[in-house]
């Protein structure tokens, strides 16, 4: 018959093999866990523009700022509006500007409403730097860099277009 050392002894290797298999298992099924959030993150941003919820006529997308492609404008607000642009971001100002020179009509993008703290009106003569872009739907519209209307610049992105509100509610004004 064994003493009570070696039963003590026996019980502390059993428990010693148990608790490395319990080791195993709980690794096997971090490295799963991993791997699928790993996965999920690597695939989100794809899915998220394939699958991804438009409103207001595609309009509800992210644009780019290109520098290459910007554009002045001067001339006068023919109207003016607050549009959801992006899906969980708030109001922007949005402009309708006719082109003095050519008569041609833009939709401005400004910036979204609680950055935004200059009264517009329609009828006010504006000139406005800018980059040329595309909805969902293939409609051109200015995303604007820099403003001056009512001899006031209101800057709203940086030379590489980086908006001044990138930062919150309180930073960038």
């Amino acid at each position: 018959m064994k003493n009570s050392y070696q039963q003590n002894e026996k019980r502390k290797v059993s428990w010693a093999k148990m608790k490395y298999k319990k080791a195993k298992v709980r690794r096997g099924e971090l490295t799963l866990v991993f791997a699928f959030f790993f996965l999920f993150f690597l695939i989100r941003p794809g899915l998220a523009l394939a699958f991804g919820q438009q409103t207001q006529a595609g309009k509800n997308q992210t644009h780019f700022y290109n520098v290459d492609r910007e554009t002045t404008v001067e001339g006068q607000v023919v109207d003016l509006k607050f549009e959801a642009r992006y899906q969980g971001k708030g109001h922007f100002l949005i402009l309708m500007v006719k082109d003095s020179k050519s008569g041609e009509m833009f939709e401005v993008e400004t910036a979204p409403a609680w950055f935004f703290h200059t009264d517009i009106h329609k009828g006010e003569k504006i000139r406005l730097i800018g980059s040329v872009a595309e909805d969902g739907q293939g409609q051109k519209f200015i995303m604007a860099r820099e403003i001056r209307i009512n001899n006031r610049t209101i800057t709203l992105r940086d030379q590489r277009g980086f908006p001044a509100w990138s930062g919150g509610r309180g930073r960038g004004r």
